[in-house]
């Protein structure tokens, strides 16, 4: 009898270990999430009315199950057609994650072209914007820039400029074009890097001091405090340094000017412009403005000083730090919590000797779940970054922006104001790449100078 009760429960936990084993490792069937964030979803590349589209949309979710699941069918886009999304094969992850879907085609026409997803067992809607193709002017959408500028202008000021030099000095000015001497450029004062291109300012005579403004007046904007002005004022604020603690490594004797290729209306050419605290790299191609990138902007003292030359009160940035600061303002509260970053970011990402640093995830607040007033205050501020071309490739370069701007997004760490130390905002488009971090000042003690670069995705460089 005991024999029989032991074999019994000896049956039991054996059938009982085995189910317990099998249920351990059992995974779930069939996929499921609680909710697909199709607002959040950000995409691979910008499409064009009329041209062949490749790409991916990324699709945040929440509560998977860590199940796997196929491949999806074509879904049709509605609004704009001639696109179709299709849902990647892969895994869910055990809570939040992200599934990739493919979109291919070629739109009809420009606007909104839309897509209803499933995933999971939950559907929502994700819209990729349609930019028209451009006509005339350069285009609008590319690889590169290919934009009307004030060329024959910039061509006559540059050749003037040449012409005021000796042999000499025409020798350091000039040389053939590379993309390995237009990335020689830095935010550092002449002591720390001595790798600039061009020749030294500190060579100039009174009448090479006017011919070097009238280029530098042509190749940039006339806004306000922007391009022209702006280029001076940071000039202004290396001879401030340099009589008020700073050593010879400052002043604006310390400023670089490179060609490289030769000025003209229809070759491949560099204007380079570069010291503490102010780069210039404007490229030219086919009479076309073809980059204006990368573009090192900064300034010490800061906000504003006299200068030691002329005692005008200097400005250069301040219209940038109340640019930023009126987008931020106008956020609501949800709104800043999903631009704030989750570390502090301490100095620019993609800066000086960084090129192609870009990450490949674009994080913070997406514009285009922003309202349009909330857009044109963004667009605001990218604007302050592209009136440093001249006025006409200016206008051009904007409109690009702002067809891609539903594709922007912000994020920011610090306070909202931007002129405190350790404030830093980063605007990240499919084109557009401008960064502002304020730190802490190096002469003038107890201030703040910010850092700040504007680059872009696909033209730095002008491509090349």
């Amino acid at each position: 009898m005991k024999k029989s009760i032991f074999i019994a429960i000896g049956s039991f936990l054996l059938i009982w270990a085995c189910k317990t084993t099998e249920d351990s490792t059992v995974s779930p069937s069939t996929a499921t999430i609680t909710t697909l964030a199709c607002g959040s979803a950000t995409f691979s590349a910008t499409a064009t009315n009329g041209t062949a589209y490749v790409g991916t949309a990324t699709v945040p979710y929440t509560g998977g199950n860590g199940a796997a699941y196929s491949a999806g069918s074509a879904v049709a886009s509605t609004g704009v057609s001639g696109l179709t999304a299709t849902l990647s094969a892969g895994t869910l992850a055990s809570g939040a994650g992200t599934a990739t879907f493919a979109i291919t085609g070629t739109p009809t026409s420009a606007g909104t072209a839309t897509f209803a997803i499933s995933l999971g067992g939950q559907s929502c809607s994700i819209a990729l914007t349609v930019n028209t193709a451009s006509t005339g002017g350069g285009t609008t959408t590319g690889t590169v820039w290919n934009f009307d500028t004030d060329i024959a202008n910039i061509v006559k000021a540059a050749e003037a400029f040449k012409t005021s030099l000796t042999a000499t000095q025409v020798t350091s000015l000039q040389y053939n074009y590379t993309k390995a001497q237009a990335q020689l450029w830095s935010n550092l004062p002449q002591g720390l890097y001595r790798n600039r291109v061009g020749l030294a300012s500190s060579t100039f005579s009174t009448a090479q001091w006017t011919a070097f403004y009238n280029l530098v007046k042509a190749a940039t904007g006339t806004v306000a405090n922007e391009g022209n002005e702006e280029y001076v004022g940071i000039i202004d604020a290396d001879d401030y340094l340099r009589a008020n603690g700073g050593n010879s490594d400052y002043g604006s004797g310390n400023y670089y000017i490179g060609f490289l290729g030769t000025p003209s209306t229809t070759g491949l050419w560099c204007l380079q412009i570069g010291g503490h605290h102010g780069t210039i790299i404007y490229t030219y191609n086919g009479g076309k403005m073809t980059g204006g990138t990368p573009s090192f902007r900064s300034t010490e003292p800061y906000p504003t000083w006299t200068s030691t030359n002329n005692g005008k009160t200097v400005q250069p940035l301040v219209q940038e730090t109340a640019a930023f600061a009126n987008f931020l303002k106008a956020l609501s509260t949800t709104e800043l919590a999903t631009a704030r970053r989750a570390a502090a970011q301490n100095d620019i990402i993609v800066g000086p000797q960084k090129d192609n640093n870009f990450p490949t995830t674009k994080t913070g607040v997406k514009a285009g779940n922003l309202t349009a007033s909330q857009k044109d205050l963004l667009l605001a501020a990218i604007k302050t970054y592209v009136d440093d071309l001249d006025d006409k490739a200016a206008a051009a370069v904007l409109a690009k922006y702002k067809a891609e701007l539903d594709e922007t997004y912000v994020s920011y760490y610090g306070g909202i104001t931007m002129a405190a130390q350790g404030d830093y905002i980063l605007i990240d488009g499919p084109s557009v790449w401008i960064e502002w971090s304020m730190q802490g000042a190096i002469i003038i003690r107890g201030g703040v100078h910010p850092h700040s670069v504007w680059r872009d995705r696909k033209s730095d460089y002008g491509g090349n």
